[in-house]
């Protein structure tokens, strides 16, 4: 008897029963959700990689403190320099997340008739007339899918590019560490490509 009762709200393929397709309306509704969704996370990367630049710049004096605190000649040393050329990459690579992303004419919305009228990817190509001429015969929705799949994109290029950034980020405080660590053997008089000149 529980069985039944179950089942008795589920068509026979699992569905709920009384639930057709979605109308227009509620796709619509549905691709508009979708793009500000995904315009949010595109905003955060940039607002994350900002944050990140900034703690990371301020991170450098005392860091630059302690090593050269370890070894007077810290400054010269080769992994020290190596170190140098981390921090710059690093910051590059959060830089790039916030670097605005053009997606090049891709197959993305495959044999959809997408006019590209709500994300204008060159507005140099387009007049008032022809984009005035081109909103009387358009399809809403796929435009809309259009569009959700472009944002889509390009929040995975920042995901990806902010996931390499994080990676170097680690990469250098791991360095700072074994820096550090390497420079406490040196010596007062010792001069090498570890110790500095």
């Amino acid at each position: 008897m529980s069985t039944t009762s179950t089942e008795e709200g589920r068509a026979p393929d699992g569905e709920p029963r009384g639930e057709g397709p979605p109308s227009k309306e509620e796709r619509i509704d549905f691709l508009k959700q979708a793009i500000a969704f995904t315009e949010w996370n595109i905003r955060s990367f940039d607002t994350k990689a900002q944050i990140s630049i900034a703690a990371f710049v301020l991170s450098m004096n005392p860091i630059w403190s302690v090593l050269t605190a370890t070894n007077a000649h810290a400054g010269s040393s080769l992994l020290v320099a190596a170190l140098l050329v981390l921090f710059v990459a690093t910051v590059v690579l959060f830089g790039l997340v916030v670097w605005p992303v053009t997606l090049p004419q891709s197959n993305l919305v495959g044999t959809w008739e997408s006019k590209g009228l709500f994300y204008v990817g060159d507005p140099n190509r387009l007049t008032t007339s022809l984009y005035t001429y081109r909103l009387k015969d358009l399809a809403v929705e796929s435009e809309l899918a259009a569009e959700t799949l472009k944002l889509a994109s390009i929040r995975e290029i920042k995901a990806r590019r902010f996931k390499h950034a994080l990676t170097v980020a680690v990469v250098f405080y791991a360095g700072v560490v074994v820096t550090y660590l390497l420079l406490r053997t040196c010596g007062v008089g010792d001069r090498s490509w570890l110790c500095g000149y």
